[in-house]
């Protein structure tokens, strides 16, 4: 492998393309109506912007972006595929649904490109030597992303279907992600009847391993209560119709919304999270 496309170049997506590159990766990416932080952060990371015709050069294009633009992005790039001699394997490597996967492959695999099925699970790289995420693939032609353990990625191959590794990082994401906001949730509603205190000296005495990872999962959680929403109503529809998990992770959405828009009118979410979070701390202050 010589080239890689990686669209777009978010967070996860330039961090990812840094560690590549560090490892004589060629990356490309698109940068056609993205920001001006977006396209520092593709500088930085050492990626090529190209149009869309150009990236169909990479022998894998990674599509790292918003759950909600999955779709959008698998038909902005449709066209050029269909048109390429030369197809990309597309990986799609977003927070979506089984469903949603369906529609994205359907959408690749009628170019006659091939697809396979991705998930990232971990924290961005904080630089081309640091720790790297895991990704996970299935599907038909997961085993020829092993080549990328050679350019200082984690991989591991599902033994399964197209939509297994979307499941993984929903079910992973509904654990981990659902915990942090339900506890959130909570604190909000202990803070503002006044129970706070006696929540923060019972969770010190009977969940202390709680309460540590929450002072820094909540924190984290703020800026991210936006991007959360969508990944919430994808997790939502895993099993609809089946299980009863359908209306909880909608209500999740619905609070990260609610998070989203009171730190954008300056509300008082953060600032009962905060307090209770810090408190102990200030305790122990002379």
């Amino acid at each position: 492998m010589k080239t890689i496309a990686i669209v777009a170049p978010g967070a996860m997506g330039s961090a990812l393309a840094g560690v590549l590159n560090y490892h004589h990766l060629e990356v490309l990416t698109l940068l056609d109506g993205r920001s001006f932080a977006s396209a520092e952060r593709a500088k930085k990371a050492g990626m090529m912007p190209v149009s869309a015709e150009e990236l169909m050069q990479a022998e894998v294009l990674l599509s790292v972006v918003p759950p909600a633009f999955a779709i959008s992005l698998a038909e902005q790039l449709a066209p050029a595929l269909s048109a390429a001699a030369h197809k990309p394997l597309y990986v799609d490597c977003n927070a979506i649904s089984e469903q949603t996967v369906d529609q994205v492959k359907t959408l690749i695999t009628a170019t006659g490109a091939g697809f396979v099925d991705g998930a990232i699970i971990g924290l961005p790289p904080a630089s081309p030597q640091g720790s790297v995420p895991r990704l996970w693939f299935a599907g038909e032609q997961a085993s020829q992303l092993k080549e990328l353990e050679n350019f200082g990625l984690q991989v591991s191959i599902m033994q399964a279907e197209t939509g297994a590794a979307s499941a993984l990082k929903m079910s992973y994401a509904g654990i981990n992600k659902g915990i942090t906001l339900m506890c959130a949730l909570m604190l909000i509603n202990a803070s503002r009847v006044g129970a706070a205190d006696a929540l923060l000296q019972q969770m010190e005495e009977s969940q202390p391993a709680l309460l540590a990872r929450l002072r820094k999962s909540i924190p984290d959680m703020y800026s991210k209560a936006w991007r959360w929403a969508p990944e919430m109503e994808e997790i939502a529809s895993l099993n609809a119709g089946e299980l009863s998990g359908e209306a909880l992770y909608q209500a999740l959405a619905t609070f990260c919304r609610q998070m989203a828009e009171d730190q954008q009118r300056d509300g008082d979410f953060v600032s009962l999270l905060d307090a209770f979070l810090q408190a102990d701390q200030r305790k122990s202050q002379p």
